[in-house]
Protein backbone atom coordinates (compact mmCIF):
# COMPACT_ATOMS: atom_id res chain seq x y z
CA UNK A 1 0.00 0.00 0.00
CA UNK A 2 1.41 3.29 -1.03
CA UNK A 3 1.50 6.40 1.35
CA UNK A 4 -1.31 8.12 -0.17
CA UNK A 5 -3.65 4.93 -0.12
CA UNK A 6 -2.11 5.00 4.05
CA UNK A 7 -2.89 8.51 4.78
CA UNK A 8 -7.00 7.79 2.93
CA UNK A 9 -7.48 4.76 5.29
CA UNK A 10 -5.79 6.70 8.13
CA UNK A 11 -8.18 9.82 7.40
CA UNK A 12 -11.24 6.93 7.09
CA UNK A 13 -10.94 5.58 10.35
CA UNK A 14 -10.48 8.50 12.45
CA UNK A 15 -13.96 9.71 10.93
CA UNK A 16 -15.52 6.84 11.91
CA UNK A 17 -13.63 6.84 15.66
CA UNK A 18 -15.26 10.79 15.40
CA UNK A 19 -18.46 9.47 14.56
CA UNK A 20 -18.49 6.86 17.09
CA UNK A 21 -17.64 9.59 19.70
CA UNK A 22 -20.38 11.63 18.39
CA UNK A 23 -23.11 9.03 18.70
CA UNK A 24 -21.89 7.55 21.96
CA UNK A 25 -20.31 10.45 23.73
CA UNK A 26 -16.91 11.05 24.90
CA UNK A 27 -16.08 8.23 28.07
CA UNK A 28 -14.54 11.77 29.41
CA UNK A 29 -15.78 15.10 29.93
CA UNK A 30 -13.45 17.42 27.87
CA UNK A 31 -11.63 20.32 29.63
CA UNK A 32 -13.33 23.67 29.42
CA UNK A 33 -11.15 27.12 29.65
CA UNK A 34 -11.45 29.57 31.84
CA UNK A 35 -10.22 32.30 30.12
CA UNK A 36 -7.10 32.27 32.77
CA UNK A 37 -3.70 34.15 30.97
CA UNK A 38 -0.62 31.71 31.45
CA UNK A 39 2.71 32.22 29.76
CA UNK A 40 3.32 30.05 27.29
CA UNK A 41 7.31 28.96 25.59
CA UNK A 42 8.32 29.00 22.11
CA UNK A 43 8.83 32.07 20.74
CA UNK A 44 8.81 33.24 16.96
CA UNK A 45 10.36 35.87 15.68
CA UNK A 46 7.92 38.27 13.87
CA UNK A 47 8.29 38.55 10.14
CA UNK A 48 9.33 42.58 8.99
CA UNK A 49 6.69 44.50 7.16
CA UNK A 50 3.46 46.17 8.12
CA UNK A 51 0.33 44.27 6.50
CA UNK A 52 -2.64 46.32 6.18
CA UNK A 53 -1.64 49.57 8.01
CA UNK A 54 -1.72 53.19 8.04
CA UNK A 55 0.18 55.92 7.32
CA UNK A 56 2.54 55.98 10.67
CA UNK A 57 1.65 58.52 13.30
CA UNK A 58 1.38 57.60 16.98
CA UNK A 59 -2.64 56.76 16.60
CA UNK A 60 -1.79 54.43 14.53
CA UNK A 61 -1.54 50.79 15.39
CA UNK A 62 1.70 49.73 13.33
CA UNK A 63 2.51 46.03 13.65
CA UNK A 64 5.10 43.76 12.26
CA UNK A 65 3.20 41.10 10.00
CA UNK A 66 1.95 38.45 12.40
CA UNK A 67 2.74 34.93 11.62
CA UNK A 68 0.91 31.91 12.85
CA UNK A 69 2.88 28.38 14.07
CA UNK A 70 1.66 24.60 14.19
CA UNK A 71 -0.10 24.88 10.20
CA UNK A 72 0.65 22.63 7.43
CA UNK A 73 -2.53 22.83 5.87
CA UNK A 74 -3.90 19.52 7.32
CA UNK A 75 -6.92 17.55 5.78
CA UNK A 76 -10.58 18.14 7.29
CA UNK A 77 -13.31 17.29 7.17
CA UNK A 78 -14.45 20.56 9.13
CA UNK A 79 -16.41 22.62 6.91
CA UNK A 80 -16.70 26.32 8.64
CA UNK A 81 -13.86 27.45 9.53
CA UNK A 82 -12.98 29.33 13.18
CA UNK A 83 -12.86 32.83 12.73
CA UNK A 84 -10.57 34.92 14.95
CA UNK A 85 -10.86 38.62 15.64
CA UNK A 86 -7.74 40.42 16.93
CA UNK A 87 -8.16 43.68 18.18
CA UNK A 88 -5.60 45.81 20.22
CA UNK A 89 -7.34 47.80 23.05
CA UNK A 90 -4.23 49.34 24.89
CA UNK A 91 -0.54 49.20 23.94
CA UNK A 92 1.87 48.15 26.67
CA UNK A 93 4.36 50.80 26.10
CA UNK A 94 2.59 53.70 25.85
CA UNK A 95 4.70 56.48 28.19
CA UNK A 96 3.05 58.06 31.07
CA UNK A 97 3.77 61.06 33.54
CA UNK A 98 4.17 61.72 37.04
CA UNK A 99 0.92 62.88 38.77
CA UNK A 100 -0.54 63.18 35.23
CA UNK A 101 -3.49 61.79 34.02
CA UNK A 102 -4.08 62.36 30.14
CA UNK A 103 -7.83 60.92 30.42
CA UNK A 104 -7.83 58.95 27.92
CA UNK A 105 -5.35 56.16 26.15
CA UNK A 106 -4.06 57.03 22.87
CA UNK A 107 -5.95 56.72 19.80
CA UNK A 108 -9.20 55.86 22.16
CA UNK A 109 -11.50 57.58 19.98
CA UNK A 110 -10.74 55.93 16.57
CA UNK A 111 -13.62 52.97 16.66
CA UNK A 112 -15.29 53.40 13.71
CA UNK A 113 -15.09 50.28 11.80
CA UNK A 114 -14.45 49.40 7.86
CA UNK A 115 -14.84 45.75 5.88
CA UNK A 116 -15.05 45.23 2.23
CA UNK A 117 -13.81 43.01 -0.68
CA UNK A 118 -12.65 44.11 -3.71
CA UNK A 119 -13.48 42.04 -6.70
CA UNK A 120 -12.97 41.34 -10.89
CA UNK A 121 -15.90 39.54 -10.80
CA UNK A 122 -18.29 37.46 -8.85
CA UNK A 123 -15.12 34.68 -7.81
CA UNK A 124 -12.40 36.76 -8.78
CA UNK A 125 -10.46 38.46 -6.36
CA UNK A 126 -8.61 42.16 -7.02
CA UNK A 127 -5.20 42.93 -5.45
CA UNK A 128 -6.07 46.85 -5.00
CA UNK A 129 -4.85 49.30 -1.63
CA UNK A 130 -7.63 51.23 -0.24
CA UNK A 131 -5.94 54.82 0.27
CA UNK A 132 -8.10 57.56 2.34
CA UNK A 133 -7.82 60.80 0.76
CA UNK A 134 -9.79 62.80 2.46
CA UNK A 135 -11.36 63.52 5.69
CA UNK A 136 -10.07 62.54 9.36
CA UNK A 137 -8.27 59.62 7.97
CA UNK A 138 -6.20 60.96 5.21
CA UNK A 139 -2.85 58.99 5.22
CA UNK A 140 -4.28 55.52 5.91
CA UNK A 141 -4.00 53.12 3.58
CA UNK A 142 -5.40 49.36 3.55
CA UNK A 143 -4.95 46.62 1.87
CA UNK A 144 -6.60 43.43 0.33
CA UNK A 145 -5.34 40.22 0.80
CA UNK A 146 -5.41 36.73 -1.94
CA UNK A 147 -8.75 37.23 -1.41
CA UNK A 148 -9.78 40.72 -2.23
CA UNK A 149 -10.96 41.35 1.58
CA UNK A 150 -9.97 44.21 3.73
CA UNK A 151 -10.61 46.14 6.81
CA UNK A 152 -9.88 48.33 9.97
CA UNK A 153 -11.45 48.70 13.57
CA UNK A 154 -9.21 51.60 14.30
CA UNK A 155 -10.59 54.50 12.46
CA UNK A 156 -11.97 58.22 12.99
CA UNK A 157 -15.68 58.65 12.70
CA UNK A 158 -16.44 61.23 10.38
CA UNK A 159 -16.88 61.47 6.64
CA UNK A 160 -14.07 60.20 4.53
CA UNK A 161 -13.35 59.72 1.02
CA UNK A 162 -11.37 56.54 0.07
CA UNK A 163 -9.78 55.99 -3.78
CA UNK A 164 -8.97 51.98 -4.96
CA UNK A 165 -6.39 51.30 -6.79
CA UNK A 166 -4.27 48.03 -8.11
CA UNK A 167 -3.02 46.08 -10.92
CA UNK A 168 -5.12 45.83 -13.75
CA UNK A 169 -7.84 47.60 -12.19
CA UNK A 170 -9.61 50.95 -13.54
CA UNK A 171 -9.32 52.82 -10.25
CA UNK A 172 -12.06 54.18 -8.15
CA UNK A 173 -12.77 56.72 -5.54
CA UNK A 174 -15.63 55.54 -3.05
CA UNK A 175 -17.33 58.02 0.05
CA UNK A 176 -17.40 56.23 2.89
CA UNK A 177 -19.44 57.25 6.12
CA UNK A 178 -17.68 56.02 9.27
CA UNK A 179 -19.20 56.37 12.76
CA UNK A 180 -18.53 55.43 16.44
CA UNK A 181 -18.65 51.61 17.41
CA UNK A 182 -20.11 51.14 13.88
CA UNK A 183 -18.81 49.01 10.42
CA UNK A 184 -19.54 50.44 7.42
CA UNK A 185 -19.09 48.16 4.21
CA UNK A 186 -17.94 48.90 1.29
CA UNK A 187 -17.71 46.47 -1.52
CA UNK A 188 -16.66 47.41 -5.31
CA UNK A 189 -16.28 45.69 -8.65
CA UNK A 190 -14.48 45.95 -11.69
CA UNK A 191 -15.86 43.25 -13.73
CA UNK A 192 -18.47 44.54 -15.79
CA UNK A 193 -18.17 48.50 -16.33
CA UNK A 194 -20.30 51.27 -16.82
CA UNK A 195 -20.05 54.70 -18.90
CA UNK A 196 -21.35 57.84 -18.01
CA UNK A 197 -22.57 60.95 -20.28
CA UNK A 198 -23.96 64.44 -20.08
CA UNK A 199 -23.95 67.87 -20.44
CA UNK A 200 -22.78 71.39 -18.70
CA UNK A 201 -24.61 74.39 -18.75
CA UNK A 202 -23.56 77.81 -17.07
CA UNK A 203 -27.17 79.94 -16.09
CA UNK A 204 -29.89 78.10 -17.79
CA UNK A 205 -28.78 76.92 -21.35
CA UNK A 206 -25.80 78.01 -22.12
CA UNK A 207 -23.20 75.57 -22.59
CA UNK A 208 -19.87 75.53 -20.39
CA UNK A 209 -16.70 74.75 -22.92
CA UNK A 210 -13.76 72.82 -21.51
CA UNK A 211 -14.57 72.34 -18.28
CA UNK A 212 -12.98 69.17 -16.21
CA UNK A 213 -15.70 66.58 -15.62
CA UNK A 214 -14.47 64.02 -12.83
CA UNK A 215 -15.91 61.11 -11.60
CA UNK A 216 -14.69 58.14 -9.49
CA UNK A 217 -11.16 59.74 -10.37
CA UNK A 218 -11.49 59.94 -13.64
CA UNK A 219 -11.25 62.64 -15.46
CA UNK A 220 -12.27 64.49 -19.44
CA UNK A 221 -13.37 67.96 -20.62
CA UNK A 222 -16.57 69.24 -21.79
CA UNK A 223 -16.73 70.14 -25.77
CA UNK A 224 -18.08 73.00 -27.28
CA UNK A 225 -22.35 71.94 -26.31
CA UNK A 226 -21.06 71.25 -22.69
CA UNK A 227 -21.24 67.65 -23.58
CA UNK A 228 -18.93 64.82 -21.63
CA UNK A 229 -18.45 61.44 -21.59
CA UNK A 230 -16.77 58.80 -19.72
CA UNK A 231 -16.18 55.00 -20.06
CA UNK A 232 -15.21 52.22 -18.22
CA UNK A 233 -16.23 53.10 -14.75
CA UNK A 234 -16.75 50.51 -11.80
CA UNK A 235 -20.51 50.45 -11.17
CA UNK A 236 -21.83 52.02 -7.85
CA UNK A 237 -22.87 55.01 -6.48
CA UNK A 238 -19.90 57.69 -6.75
CA UNK A 239 -19.54 61.29 -7.29
CA UNK A 240 -18.93 63.54 -10.17
CA UNK A 241 -17.01 67.24 -9.35
CA UNK A 242 -17.39 69.67 -12.46
CA UNK A 243 -14.34 72.77 -12.22
CA UNK A 244 -13.96 75.87 -14.80
CA UNK A 245 -12.46 79.11 -14.15
CA UNK A 246 -14.45 81.78 -13.15
CA UNK A 247 -17.27 79.15 -11.77
CA UNK A 248 -17.71 77.69 -8.27
CA UNK A 249 -16.70 74.06 -8.47
CA UNK A 250 -19.63 71.33 -8.18
CA UNK A 251 -19.60 67.91 -6.50
CA UNK A 252 -22.75 65.96 -6.73
CA UNK A 253 -23.60 61.77 -6.36
CA UNK A 254 -23.68 60.02 -9.40
CA UNK A 255 -25.23 56.66 -9.75
CA UNK A 256 -22.85 54.22 -12.44
CA UNK A 257 -25.00 51.08 -13.59
CA UNK A 258 -22.86 48.22 -14.71
CA UNK A 259 -22.32 47.63 -18.51
CA UNK A 260 -24.92 50.58 -19.40
CA UNK A 261 -24.85 54.11 -20.22
CA UNK A 262 -26.74 56.68 -18.85
CA UNK A 263 -28.72 58.24 -21.49
CA UNK A 264 -27.50 61.68 -22.68
CA UNK A 265 -30.55 63.78 -21.66
CA UNK A 266 -30.44 62.42 -18.00
CA UNK A 267 -27.58 64.31 -16.53
CA UNK A 268 -27.69 67.93 -16.69
CA UNK A 269 -25.00 70.56 -14.56
CA UNK A 270 -25.28 73.90 -14.13
CA UNK A 271 -22.42 76.06 -12.64
CA UNK A 272 -22.68 79.31 -10.48
CA UNK A 273 -20.76 82.48 -10.63
CA UNK A 274 -17.82 82.22 -8.37
CA UNK A 275 -16.69 84.21 -5.49
CA UNK A 276 -14.21 85.81 -4.05
CA UNK A 277 -12.46 86.11 -0.61
CA UNK A 278 -9.65 88.38 0.11
CA UNK A 279 -7.87 87.24 3.63
CA UNK A 280 -5.44 89.35 5.01
CA UNK A 281 -3.59 87.86 8.28
CA UNK A 282 -1.55 90.23 10.70
CA UNK A 283 0.53 89.74 13.13
CA UNK A 284 3.69 88.12 12.08
CA UNK A 285 4.21 85.92 15.20
CA UNK A 286 4.65 82.38 15.68
CA UNK A 287 5.67 79.86 12.74
CA UNK A 288 8.42 79.57 11.09
CA UNK A 289 6.78 79.03 7.77
CA UNK A 290 3.20 80.76 6.15
CA UNK A 291 -0.28 80.58 8.28
CA UNK A 292 -2.50 78.26 6.94
CA UNK A 293 -6.50 79.21 5.97
CA UNK A 294 -9.02 76.24 6.30
CA UNK A 295 -12.50 77.20 4.52
CA UNK A 296 -15.55 75.15 5.33
CA UNK A 297 -19.19 75.08 5.34
CA UNK A 298 -20.59 78.06 7.51
CA UNK A 299 -24.09 76.12 8.43
CA UNK A 300 -22.89 72.59 10.02
CA UNK A 301 -26.25 70.43 9.83
CA UNK A 302 -25.85 70.24 6.22
CA UNK A 303 -23.71 69.10 3.05
CA UNK A 304 -21.84 71.39 0.83
CA UNK A 305 -21.96 71.10 -3.19
CA UNK A 306 -18.32 72.51 -2.90
CA UNK A 307 -15.28 70.70 -2.53
CA UNK A 308 -13.29 72.55 0.30
CA UNK A 309 -11.15 69.24 0.59
CA UNK A 310 -9.85 70.14 -2.56
CA UNK A 311 -9.09 73.91 -1.51
CA UNK A 312 -8.31 73.51 2.04
CA UNK A 313 -5.56 74.48 3.20
CA UNK A 314 -4.38 77.65 1.43
CA UNK A 315 -1.04 79.13 2.79
CA UNK A 316 -1.20 82.56 3.59
CA UNK A 317 2.06 84.96 4.47
CA UNK A 318 1.54 87.31 7.22
CA UNK A 319 0.99 90.73 6.44
CA UNK A 320 0.17 89.91 2.53
CA UNK A 321 -3.02 90.03 0.76
CA UNK A 322 -4.46 86.34 -0.01
CA UNK A 323 -7.04 85.89 -2.70
CA UNK A 324 -9.21 83.02 -3.29
CA UNK A 325 -11.17 82.87 -6.04
CA UNK A 326 -14.35 80.62 -7.45
CA UNK A 327 -15.82 80.13 -4.39
CA UNK A 328 -19.34 79.13 -3.89
CA UNK A 329 -22.04 81.51 -3.27
CA UNK A 330 -23.01 80.73 0.30
CA UNK A 331 -21.92 81.65 3.95
CA UNK A 332 -18.66 79.61 5.10
CA UNK A 333 -16.28 79.34 7.56
CA UNK A 334 -12.94 80.76 7.77
CA UNK A 335 -10.62 79.71 10.36
CA UNK A 336 -6.35 80.49 10.21
CA UNK A 337 -3.92 78.13 11.83
CA UNK A 338 0.00 79.03 12.43
CA UNK A 339 2.58 77.29 14.81
CA UNK A 340 3.12 79.02 17.89
CA UNK A 341 0.20 81.54 16.86
CA UNK A 342 -3.84 81.78 17.38
CA UNK A 343 -6.28 83.39 15.42
CA UNK A 344 -8.66 85.88 17.49
CA UNK A 345 -11.49 84.83 17.39
CA UNK A 346 -10.44 80.88 15.97
CA UNK A 347 -13.59 81.10 13.39
CA UNK A 348 -15.09 84.05 11.68
CA UNK A 349 -18.19 83.23 9.15
CA UNK A 350 -18.15 85.48 6.01
CA UNK A 351 -21.32 85.75 3.60
CA UNK A 352 -20.34 85.17 -0.01
CA UNK A 353 -22.58 86.39 -3.04
CA UNK A 354 -22.27 85.87 -6.63
CA UNK A 355 -19.41 88.01 -8.13
CA UNK A 356 -18.88 90.17 -5.47
CA UNK A 357 -14.92 89.91 -3.27
CA UNK A 358 -15.36 90.10 0.99
CA UNK A 359 -12.82 91.16 2.72
CA UNK A 360 -11.29 89.57 5.92
CA UNK A 361 -8.77 90.81 7.97
CA UNK A 362 -7.77 87.82 11.26
CA UNK A 363 -5.37 88.99 14.11
CA UNK A 364 -2.80 86.61 14.95
CA UNK A 365 -1.49 86.48 18.60
CA UNK A 366 1.36 84.50 20.34
CA UNK A 367 0.19 81.29 21.93
CA UNK A 368 2.22 79.08 24.12
CA UNK A 369 4.44 76.75 22.46
CA UNK A 370 6.32 73.60 22.82
CA UNK A 371 9.67 73.62 21.22
CA UNK A 372 11.98 70.99 21.27
CA UNK A 373 15.12 69.34 18.99
CA UNK A 374 15.34 65.62 17.76
CA UNK A 375 18.04 63.51 18.08
CA UNK A 376 19.61 60.23 17.26
CA UNK A 377 22.71 59.02 18.79
CA UNK A 378 23.37 62.78 19.91
CA UNK A 379 22.82 64.56 16.46
CA UNK A 380 20.08 66.51 15.55
CA UNK A 381 17.93 65.17 12.79
CA UNK A 382 16.78 67.51 10.08
CA UNK A 383 13.40 66.36 8.06
CA UNK A 384 12.00 64.51 11.03
CA UNK A 385 8.47 64.43 11.49
CA UNK A 386 6.85 65.29 14.62
CA UNK A 387 3.21 65.24 15.92
CA UNK A 388 1.30 66.15 18.89
CA UNK A 389 -1.51 64.31 19.63
CA UNK A 390 -4.46 64.48 21.97
CA UNK A 391 -5.42 61.42 23.58
CA UNK A 392 -8.99 61.24 22.38
CA UNK A 393 -8.50 63.29 19.26
CA UNK A 394 -12.34 63.38 18.06
CA UNK A 395 -13.49 64.56 21.46
CA UNK A 396 -10.75 67.22 20.83
CA UNK A 397 -11.86 68.44 17.49
CA UNK A 398 -15.44 68.44 18.84
CA UNK A 399 -14.72 70.62 21.34
CA UNK A 400 -12.88 72.47 18.84
CA UNK A 401 -15.49 73.07 16.34
CA UNK A 402 -17.95 73.15 19.52
CA UNK A 403 -20.74 70.75 17.66
CA UNK A 404 -22.34 67.40 18.07
CA UNK A 405 -19.98 63.90 16.53
CA UNK A 406 -22.72 64.50 13.85
CA UNK A 407 -20.79 67.24 12.60
CA UNK A 408 -18.35 65.28 11.46
CA UNK A 409 -20.46 63.29 8.66
CA UNK A 410 -21.53 67.26 7.09
CA UNK A 411 -18.34 67.16 5.37
CA UNK A 412 -14.69 65.50 4.94
CA UNK A 413 -13.45 67.65 8.10
CA UNK A 414 -9.25 67.50 8.83
CA UNK A 415 -8.28 66.64 12.57
CA UNK A 416 -8.08 70.53 13.79
CA UNK A 417 -4.38 71.54 15.15
CA UNK A 418 -5.65 70.87 18.63
CA UNK A 419 -6.53 67.44 17.94
CA UNK A 420 -3.39 66.77 16.00
CA UNK A 421 -0.06 69.05 14.44
CA UNK A 422 2.35 67.95 12.17
CA UNK A 423 5.48 69.78 11.47
CA UNK A 424 9.06 68.67 10.71
CA UNK A 425 12.03 69.82 11.97
CA UNK A 426 14.52 72.24 10.60
CA UNK A 427 18.12 71.59 9.31
CA UNK A 428 19.01 72.25 13.18
CA UNK A 429 16.66 69.30 14.12
CA UNK A 430 14.16 71.89 15.50
CA UNK A 431 10.65 72.48 15.42
CA UNK A 432 7.88 74.33 16.90
CA UNK A 433 4.22 73.24 17.78
CA UNK A 434 1.27 75.01 19.84
CA UNK A 435 0.59 73.50 23.07
CA UNK A 436 -3.08 73.11 23.13
CA UNK A 437 -3.30 71.84 26.67
CA UNK A 438 -6.28 74.53 26.99
CA UNK A 439 -8.00 71.13 25.83
CA UNK A 440 -6.39 68.48 27.25
CA UNK A 441 -3.79 68.39 30.18
CA UNK A 442 -1.61 65.88 28.63
CA UNK A 443 -0.76 65.33 24.77
CA UNK A 444 1.62 62.51 23.18
CA UNK A 445 4.84 63.88 21.64
CA UNK A 446 5.91 61.92 18.50
CA UNK A 447 8.90 61.98 16.52
CA UNK A 448 10.11 59.56 13.75
CA UNK A 449 13.10 59.68 11.43
CA UNK A 450 12.87 60.75 7.76
CA UNK A 451 13.57 57.23 6.70
CA UNK A 452 11.36 55.79 8.76
CA UNK A 453 13.65 53.56 10.62
CA UNK A 454 13.54 54.89 14.16
CA UNK A 455 10.87 57.24 16.36
CA UNK A 456 10.06 58.60 19.77
CA UNK A 457 7.20 58.74 21.87
CA UNK A 458 6.39 61.01 24.72
CA UNK A 459 3.69 61.91 27.20
CA UNK A 460 4.18 65.79 27.83
CA UNK A 461 1.97 68.32 30.22
CA UNK A 462 1.25 71.64 30.32
CA UNK A 463 5.07 72.78 31.69
CA UNK A 464 6.50 70.39 28.88
CA UNK A 465 7.60 73.54 26.90
CA UNK A 466 11.13 72.72 25.15
CA UNK A 467 11.37 68.99 24.79
CA UNK A 468 14.19 66.56 23.41
CA UNK A 469 13.25 63.06 21.77
CA UNK A 470 15.66 60.63 20.83
CA UNK A 471 15.15 58.33 18.47
CA UNK A 472 15.44 54.94 18.73
CA UNK A 473 15.13 52.25 16.36
CA UNK A 474 11.50 50.73 15.93
CA UNK A 475 10.81 47.83 18.43
CA UNK A 476 9.72 44.73 17.34
CA UNK A 477 6.39 43.75 18.25
CA UNK A 478 6.86 40.45 20.37
CA UNK A 479 3.85 39.41 21.62
CA UNK A 480 2.49 35.79 21.75
CA UNK A 481 -0.88 34.45 21.76
CA UNK A 482 -1.52 30.57 21.68
CA UNK A 483 -5.30 29.59 21.62
CA UNK A 484 -5.54 25.72 22.73
CA UNK A 485 -8.59 24.19 21.65
CA UNK A 486 -10.54 20.50 22.98
CA UNK A 487 -10.00 17.44 21.17
CA UNK A 488 -9.21 18.00 17.79
CA UNK A 489 -8.04 14.75 15.98
CA UNK A 490 -8.30 16.69 12.06
CA UNK A 491 -7.28 19.70 10.98
CA UNK A 492 -9.26 22.89 11.83
CA UNK A 493 -9.47 25.67 8.71
CA UNK A 494 -9.16 28.96 10.31
CA UNK A 495 -9.95 32.71 9.04
CA UNK A 496 -8.35 35.52 11.18
CA UNK A 497 -8.28 39.07 11.13
CA UNK A 498 -5.97 41.76 13.24
CA UNK A 499 -7.15 45.04 14.06
CA UNK A 500 -10.00 44.17 10.93
CA UNK A 501 -7.56 43.15 8.55
CA UNK A 502 -7.91 39.76 7.18
CA UNK A 503 -4.48 37.95 7.36
CA UNK A 504 -4.50 34.45 5.28
CA UNK A 505 -6.46 32.00 6.03
CA UNK A 506 -4.69 28.52 6.82
CA UNK A 507 -5.64 24.97 8.34
CA UNK A 508 -4.41 24.52 12.33
CA UNK A 509 -2.85 20.91 12.52
CA UNK A 510 -4.67 17.66 14.99
CA UNK A 511 -4.30 18.25 18.41
CA UNK A 512 -1.97 21.55 17.58
CA UNK A 513 -2.58 24.93 19.03
CA UNK A 514 -2.98 28.23 17.31
CA UNK A 515 -0.17 30.74 18.37
CA UNK A 516 -0.34 33.95 16.74
CA UNK A 517 3.49 35.90 17.40
CA UNK A 518 4.19 39.13 15.81
CA UNK A 519 1.41 41.04 18.12
CA UNK A 520 2.48 44.31 20.09
CA UNK A 521 2.34 43.52 23.52
CA UNK A 522 -0.94 45.49 25.33
CA UNK A 523 -4.44 44.47 26.06
CA UNK A 524 -6.41 42.72 23.36
CA UNK A 525 -9.69 41.69 22.63
CA UNK A 526 -10.45 38.44 21.27
CA UNK A 527 -13.54 37.20 19.45
CA UNK A 528 -14.14 34.02 17.76
CA UNK A 529 -16.92 32.16 16.08
CA UNK A 530 -17.74 29.01 14.22
CA UNK A 531 -20.64 28.73 11.50
CA UNK A 532 -22.16 32.29 13.43
CA UNK A 533 -21.87 30.28 17.05
CA UNK A 534 -20.22 32.48 19.55
CA UNK A 535 -17.11 30.59 20.68
CA UNK A 536 -15.32 33.63 22.53
CA UNK A 537 -17.54 36.34 22.94
CA UNK A 538 -14.99 39.94 23.32
CA UNK A 539 -12.74 38.38 25.90
CA UNK A 540 -9.98 40.89 27.10
CA UNK A 541 -6.78 39.31 27.21
CA UNK A 542 -2.88 40.60 28.07
CA UNK A 543 -0.71 39.97 25.44
CA UNK A 544 2.98 39.74 26.76
CA UNK A 545 6.38 38.78 25.29
CA UNK A 546 6.20 36.06 27.50
CA UNK A 547 3.54 34.15 25.61
CA UNK A 548 -0.75 34.02 26.69
CA UNK A 549 -2.45 31.47 26.45
CA UNK A 550 -6.19 31.01 25.70
CA UNK A 551 -8.37 28.37 26.59
CA UNK A 552 -11.53 27.84 24.13
CA UNK A 553 -13.96 24.77 23.73
CA UNK A 554 -15.04 24.12 20.23
CA UNK A 555 -18.50 23.16 19.30
CA UNK A 556 -18.46 19.30 18.57
CA UNK A 557 -19.32 20.04 15.18
CA UNK A 558 -16.12 22.19 14.91
CA UNK A 559 -14.22 18.79 16.31
CA UNK A 560 -15.84 16.13 14.10
CA UNK A 561 -16.94 18.21 10.88
CA UNK A 562 -19.41 17.73 8.11
CA UNK A 563 -20.41 14.49 6.35
CA UNK A 564 -20.41 14.64 2.53
CA UNK A 565 -23.94 15.87 1.63
CA UNK A 566 -23.27 18.92 3.85
CA UNK A 567 -20.26 19.62 1.77
CA UNK A 568 -22.44 19.71 -1.54
CA UNK A 569 -25.11 21.50 -0.13
CA UNK A 570 -22.32 24.36 0.17
CA UNK A 571 -21.19 23.69 -3.62
CA UNK A 572 -17.80 22.87 -2.41
CA UNK A 573 -15.93 19.11 -2.97
CA UNK A 574 -15.73 16.66 -0.02
CA UNK A 575 -12.35 16.15 0.62
CA UNK A 576 -12.39 12.49 1.52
Amino acid sequence: MNAKSTSLLLGLLALIVAAAVFVLGPTEAPETGTGDLEPTSGLRAPEPGGGAGGARDVSDVTLARTTVDGSTGAPTSVLWPLVVDLELRERADLPTLAGIDPGATLGSGATARLAGRVGLGVDEAAEATIRFIAGPNTGRVLRTDDEGRFGATDLLPGLSMVKIEGPGLVGATREVRLRQRHEALLNIGFGRLGNVQGFVFAGEDEPVENAIVTIDGHSTRTDMEGFFYLAGLASGRTHIEIEKQGFASLREEVAVTASFTTPIDRLKYRLQPGSSLQVLVEGNVGGPGPAEIWLSPGVSNRLSNFPYWKLNPVRAIPGQLTTIRDLPSELIRVQVFRPGARAVPESRNVNLRGTQTQSLTVQLQSTPKVTGVVRQDGVPVPGATVRLEAPDQVQAALRHYRQPVQFLESGYHALPPNARQVTTTDERGRFVLNQWTDDTPARYLAAEAPDGTAAALRLIGRDDTDVSLDLEPHAEARGVLTIETNGRFQGLPVEWRVNGAPRADFTADPGEPLTFTGLREGIWRVRATWHAQEVVDERKVEVTAGGTELQVELPQDAIVGQDREAWTRAGREYPF
